[in-house]
């Protein structure tokens, strides 16, 4: 007789044979594998979950199993209600939860037993790594791996970060590195139960801007300065800057930084910088020439700035505390005083330590001196017979008046080109003391003082 042996009767030998095996495994007793095999059938055994974690990982599955008899019936449950059409004892699982499994062995009467266990999902969730301070990721900058927590739950304190640059890791475990290169950076966090990754994302390099040094500007003689860099196409910034120009006038004087920013195509910046100096040295004026007469001293004044630097040239005839200037003397003093014996143009140069200097020159005319005697006898004796003025050959439009001692006025004569003889009106006036005005020219001051007639 044949027995025909079907794919079902294999498949029956075959789990009853696995469960055998598991029962064996599980629950062995001392006792003979006949005594066993006949308890299995009175025997109600407990349900058992297997799971190989408890901890669903981002994007991954769980297989929960059960405990397998051919006797055995499954029905799987999740929160508390049945999962429909799940009646193996294998349940793949994707979602968090608490799952119940419940087993009705068919073999012995009201032997249903159930197991659970509950599979939570993990805080590390999605990652991304972004850069910190720009919008592009760039060399030199920061880069963070930004985790979003798959529950309201804080993601662990206790997680390991591994970075690699163009697959070859970085030292260091921080969720922030400075990208000090530029490749293909990838981050993977770890905690207890996962691991997630981001990356490879793209770390542009950054332009490397040339900004050659801005010599020292003069703003008394440069309105504006062309700022130039490479490579073309960025920004200039800073005091005294527009339109890649700069004013020195609107900068004013002293030391300013001007900063050049230029970005790439990667929209990764770039800056750098140069100082300018700005020396504002003011224009100085000695003003008009002067005249004087032979003795007289004027001043002479220029810009007044602690950090100005003054040069005088001549010196002769310039005093230093009423004395004559030293043949070596600097005179670096903004204000000086003059007392030429000779027409002399005086120059002073203003600068700051040599730089930027500007200068203004005057003339000094001396005229010679004018000197007239305080007394004189208009006698007819041919000796100092009238009042005559010395040097006023070089003051044609000098003017004298004489006043008597009542401050009537007896003299007017403008210009004086007759010497007084000591009449009035063709009377000799009376001997004793009269008042003189003596007037050289109209840019120079008045002489006055007592002139007395002798008999």
């Amino acid at each position: 007789m044949l027995i025909r042996i079907t794919h079902k009767h294999l498949l029956i030998c075959l789990l009853v044979c696995l469960s055998l095996t598991t029962y064996g495994q599980r629950h062995a007793r001392a006792r003979t594998a006949k005594i066993g095999s006949r308890a299995a059938k009175k025997t109600c055994f407990p349900a058992e979950i297997t799971a190989s974690k408890t901890v669903l990982c981002t994007g991954e599955t769980l297989d929960l199993r059960s405990n397998i008899l051919p006797s055995y019936k499954y029905r799987w449950f999740k929160n508390g209600s049945v999962i429909v059409g799940e009646t193996a004892y294998l349940l793949t699982v994707s979602t968090p939860g608490t799952y119940r499994l419940e087993v009705t062995n068919t073999a012995t009467a009201g032997c249903v037993e159930t197991d659970e266990v509950t599979i939570r999902q993990s805080n590390l969730n999605r990652l991304s790594i972004l850069p910190l301070t720009q919008s592009a990721a760039c060399e030199g900058e920061p880069l963070v791996a930004a985790i979003e927590a798959g529950t309201t739950e804080p993601v662990s304190g206790s997680l390991t970060y591994n970075w690699q640059r163009n697959g070859l890791s970085l030292p260091g475990n921080s969720p922030t590195i400075v990208a000090s290169q530029p490749g293909f950076y990838s981050v993977f966090v770890l905690d207890a139960d996962c691991e997630v990754s981001a990356g490879p994302v793209r770390v542009f390099a950054k332009p490397t801007p040339q900004f050659p040094v801005i010599p020292a500007v003069c703003a008394a003689s440069v309105d504006q300065l062309t700022l130039t860099a490479t490579p073309a196409g960025g920004v200039f910034s800073g005091i005294g800057v527009q339109n890649g120009q700069f004013f020195p006038g609107q900068a004013g004087n002293g030391t300013h930084t001007v900063t050049y920013s230029v970005t790439n195509t990667a929209g990764c910046q770039a800056t750098v910088n140069q100082t300018v100096q700005v020396i504002n040295v003011p224009q100085p004026d000695l003003g008009a020439s002067q005249t004087i007469i032979a003795g007289m001293r004027v001043t002479l004044q220029g810009p007044t700035d602690p950090n100005l630097t003054y040069t005088w040239d001549p010196i002769t005839g310039l005093l230093i505390n009423g004395d004559p200037a030293p043949g070596d003397e600097r005179l670096n003093l903004p204000r000086v005083t003059a007392q030429p014996n000779i027409t002399t143009t005086y120059r002073l140069t203003v600068s700051q330590n040599g730089q930027c200097p500007l200068t203004s020159s005057v003339d000094i005319i001396v005229l010679p001196g004018l000197f007239f005697p305080t007394a004189f006898t208009p006698n007819g004796d041919g000796q100092n017979d009238v009042w005559a003025l010395t040097g006023i050959e070089a003051y044609p439009s000098c003017s004298v008046k004489i006043y008597n001692r009542w401050g009537e006025l007896i003299v007017n004569q403008s210009p004086y080109t007759q010497p007084w003889d000591g009449r009035v009106d063709g009377e000799a006036v009376a001997p004793g003391p009269y008042q003189y005005v003596i007037s050289p020219a109209p840019f120079l001051p008045d002489r006055s003082g007592t002139l007395t007639v002798l008999r």
